[in-house]
């Protein structure tokens, strides 16, 4: 349904402005009533025009009746799309093991609430192990090499120092600096193996720094620093949990799904003919069931490339903030998509239109102290404005505040004409 922007010029003024314009103010004094015999509350007299509602002044001041004039407006169009709420993806991360093991302490529950790196569960895995061997196979063969450099080093300048004395050949010499050269090579393998190691045992969570010296004490005297910590890579609230202690895992499982709900996406589906309203980046507003007569607002973040074959319709995704994380997902909601500006047309006050027997009506002040019951047609709505799209000119006057009580007035009226 589509919905109206702007706001009505509204006109309040009493019933006795109303007649005094139409001339009531003009007639000679009455003579003083009598006294009534009842102090009763007036009732309306529809006795002879069933559409006709009466009433005195003092009904009318105790009703409280104000009158609003109607005017005719270039009215904002505003399409209006179902819509359901999801988690913002781009706010989401899901949580794996980087290796397979065993899960020996966890596990933070779904709804809490988690800091960026907070350990989430911790594993025993023989990865670990491996990699602490791999990392100490690489320092043994760091200094090797090491101690290899300096033998061919001092090789080098023994044989340059004889042949200089005229002691060595240049051959020696030649074979001396080539193996020097070699052991430099090595070395420098044997650095990046030993960074390498390194790297894969931080990527395991472990640091090099803290591996115990002596191979053969570290199982069990530092088993607690071997077990991998799993952590959370951002703050937000786990909204999925699939793990327990004890399970095995492998390095493909995801254990935990953490999300920031103070973002949420809105995913709607837009017809095909509405597409030239729609650019990334557009407002809209966006409301739910769960909080009636409120929107929040959103922005438009993803227009779809193809259409849905079978309803003609694209996918919009709208990003929306969700203060106070008041807005839950799968929600259904309603975006109003802004669709430029339409024709002119007659608006009312929304507080105007009741609804009588199924029938939309608004009640039209004739002769002096008498409101007319008038069948309209209404069209869209926005806030306390709605369309009226036959049954109601610009500048006619209609009741406002006291419409409900002149509706009630009029099917008091029925029932006691049915009796």
């Amino acid at each position: 349904m589509q919905t109206l922007e702007p706001e009505i010029r509204r006109i309040s003024f009493s019933v006795a402005a109303f007649l005094m314009l139409t001339g009531a103010g003009c007639s000679t004094p009455a003579a003083e009533p009598e006294p009534a015999a009842e102090t009763e509350p007036p009732e309306a007299d529809v006795a002879h025009d069933p559409g006709l509602i009466r009433l005195d002044e003092e009904a009318i001041r105790i009703a409280g009746v104000t009158l609003a004039e109607a005017e005719t407006r270039k009215l904002e169009i505003e399409l209006e799309v179902p819509g359901r709420i999801t988690i913002n993806q781009d706010a989401t991360a899901r949580v794996g093991s980087i290796a397979e093991g065993v899960v020996v302490a966890c596990c933070e529950s779904v709804g809490t609430d988690v800091e960026k790196g907070q350990v989430l569960a911790r594993l025993h895995s023989h990865e670990v192990h491996d990699a602490e061997a791999s990392y100490w196979e690489a320092r043994a063969e760091l200094e090797r090499r090491q101690t290899e450099l300096q033998f061919t080093q001092e090789t080098y300048k023994r044989a340059a120092r004889l042949h200089e004395l005229k002691a060595g050949s240049l051959q020696k010499v030649q074979e001396a600096e080539s193996k020097l050269r070699s052991a430099e090579m090595f070395l420098e393998i044997a650095k990046a193996g030993v960074k390498r190691t390194e790297i894969h045992l931080r990527y395991l969570g472990l640091s090099p720094e803290r591996l115990p010296s002596a191979a053969g004490e570290h199982h069990r005297a530092h088993e607690e620093e071997h077990l991998i910590e799993v952590r959370s890579p951002m703050s937000g609230t786990i909204i999925e949990r699939m793990v327990t202690p004890g399970a095995v895992v492998a390095s493909s499982d995801s254990l935990y799904v953490i999300s920031d709900l103070r973002s949420l996406w809105v995913i709607a589906q837009v017809p095909e003919q509405h597409l030239s309203s729609l650019r990334n980046g557009q407002a809209v507003k966006v409301s739910v069931r769960a909080y009636p007569g409120r929107t929040f607002p959103a922005r438009i973040t993803y227009i779809g490339d193809a259409l849905d074959p079978e309803t003609r319709t694209v996918e919009v995704r709208c990003e929306l903030n969700n203060p106070g994380r008041r807005l839950k997902r799968e929600m259904f909601a309603t975006i109003a998509i802004g669709a430029g500006t339409g024709k002119e047309a007659v608006v009312a006050p929304l507080g105007a239109l009741q609804n009588v027997d199924g029938e939309e009506v608004l009640f039209v002040p004739e002769e002096e102290t008498s409101f007319r019951v008038r069948q309209v047609r209404a069209g869209r709505r926005s806030g306390s404005i709605v369309e009226i799209v036959s049954g109601l000119q610009a500048g006619e006057a209609v009741v406002v505040n006291g419409a409900f009580h002149l509706k009630s007035e009029l099917l008091k009226a029925r029932m006691v004409g049915h009796h």
